[in-house]
């Protein structure tokens, strides 16, 4: 049985904007999935852009709608989405694979895919989510991106662009529609066992200050828990700090 409804589009502007219009509409349905072949005005976190060709990315988007899901959860959906984003890389043979606090995949310390996801919250319960998926076949090219990679490059070989995309779906329906199924402590600890520079030193920026701290795993609410070089323990939120590619000064 496919959770998933997909929908096939050449070229549009982004997958996201594509379903929060049909959501504005009254006409998605939960387990949507539009995948476009090209994205021309793709946004990543932080307003980013995020811009595929058709050869050589993979794009698309999913609608999940929900009932009696506490707002406080809501990391939950982060973290099933990365799971099952790095369990379908493995699949396929794609080495050393991590989370980049808090929505990017790497593969040898580099960035191949991101993930966007914009929540709907109605008084304290997410009621639905558009999860936008970014991933990077085929490029060997990154123009002023040094941290940017793809499957191609860690790879080196050539991809199919269908047999990853089966891949992704076969894992983000496991993920993706288990999510309450599943205790949110297996969430934290999975996530948080994939956590990229984990329990070393790494630079963060919160309110445009750059730190050194040590990543140490996840906090219930699904907050970066870190160790400062003044062994303080601190909590970091995704809205106001961000972890840094950047390696630590001599």
């Amino acid at each position: 049985m496919s959770y998933f409804k997909i929908i096939k589009l050449n070229a549009i502007p982004s997958t996201n904007n594509f379903l929060k219009e049909r959501y504005e509409k009254g006409d998605c349905v939960d387990g949507e999935l539009v995948w476009a072949k090209e994205q021309t005005k793709g946004r990543g976190q932080r307003e980013r852009n995020w811009i595929s060709s058709a050869e050589n990315s993979l794009t698309f988007s999913v609608y999940r709608s929900y009932t009696n899901f506490d707002s406080r959860n809501t990391f939950m959906v982060s973290a099933a989405v990365a799971i099952g984003i790095i369990n379908a890389l493995k699949v396929i043979g794609i080495p050393d694979l991590k989370i980049k606090w808090p929505n990017d995949i790497l593969s040898c310390n580099k960035k191949v895919a991101g993930i966007l996801i914009e929540n709907t919250v109605k008084k304290s319960q997410l009621k639905s989510s558009i999860i936008g998926v970014g991933l990077n076949v085929n490029q060997l090219n990154f123009l002023d991106l040094p941290y940017a990679g793809s499957l191609a490059s860690v790879t080196g070989k050539e991809w199919i662009l269908e047999k990853v995309f089966n891949s992704l779906r076969e894992a983000l329906e496991l993920t993706l529609f288990s999510i309450n199924n599943v205790s949110k402590e297996h969430w934290i600890e999975e996530y948080s066992n994939l956590l990229w520079k984990k329990d070393k030193v790494a630079l963060f920026k919160r309110n445009g200050k750059s730190f050194k701290a040590i990543s140490k795993g996840l906090s219930p609410e699904g907050f970066l828990l870190i160790e400062n070089m003044e062994r303080e323990s601190l909590t970091l939120n995704s809205n106001q700090s961000r972890m840094l590619y950047e390696s630590i000064p001599g």
